[in-house]
């Protein structure tokens, strides 16, 4: 098998959209509910979300996987970092579902509202930890974007509760604004090569002297 570290940056430059879409839609609908009120664009977030997951695991499945589970297996065994990208998969995913069962249950759903934020909380978390799965040559630029779209994804998980505990106007139009401006930068970021490419190593031995 042949495992070409390119692939590794072509699936992270698929996912990084495929999250921004998911977010930006989401947005998108919290902004069109909070005048018009209904359920059925907040609905089609969820499901968005909740495929968005699977689209990521595919995203890696067909390229360093090649669509194959034993050639993703060894993909990932020299570039365990990646693993992070199916942490984001199921997280999306399970977020939302979550989403969409409150929906479903309407006002009986608040356990489904806090799983569902606290996923994205979680997810958040793991933009900032991200930095850390890349080569050290690219962490810096990786920090500085990822620590951004972390931080606008708390905040927005920050002003969603704060809704909850007291209803604002000013906070529910923050948690889209900030869905909005997390997508965005999701949808404008590219991995740079160096984050995935195989690392060389020097290592110098010192001259022994010669045996008897």
């Amino acid at each position: 098998m042949i495992i070409d570290y390119a692939d590794f940056t072509r699936a992270s430059n698929l996912i990084h959209p495929i999250q921004g879409a998911a977010l930006l839609l989401l947005g998108a609908a919290e902004a069109y509910a909070l005048d018009n009120g209904g359920r059925r664009f907040t609905l089609t977030a969820a499901a968005a979300l909740a495929i968005s997951g699977a689209l990521m695991f595919a995203a890696i499945l067909a390229l360093p996987g090649r669509w194959s589970p034993a050639q993703l297996a060894l993909a990932l065994s020299v570039r365990r970092g990646f693993y992070i990208f199916i942490s984001f998969a199921c997280v999306y995913s399970a977020a939302g579902l979550s989403l969409l069962t409150k929906e479903a249950v309407g006002r009986r759903g608040g356990g489904w509202l806090a799983t569902f934020l606290g996923l994205l909380a979680f997810a958040g978390v793991l933009y900032f930890v991200l930095a850390w799965r890349v080569n050290e040559e690219a962490r810096r630029r990786v920090l500085v974007w990822h620590a951004a779209i972390g931080s606008t994804l708390l905040l927005a998980v920050a002003a969603r509760a704060a809704d909850v505990l007291r209803p604002r106007r000013p906070l529910r139009l923050a948690w889209a604004a900030l869905l909005l401006l997390t997508g965005f930068q999701l949808a404008l970021y590219r991995e740079t090569p160096s984050a995935f490419a195989p690392r060389l190593i020097t290592v110098e031995s010192s001259t022994g002297r010669a045996g008897r």
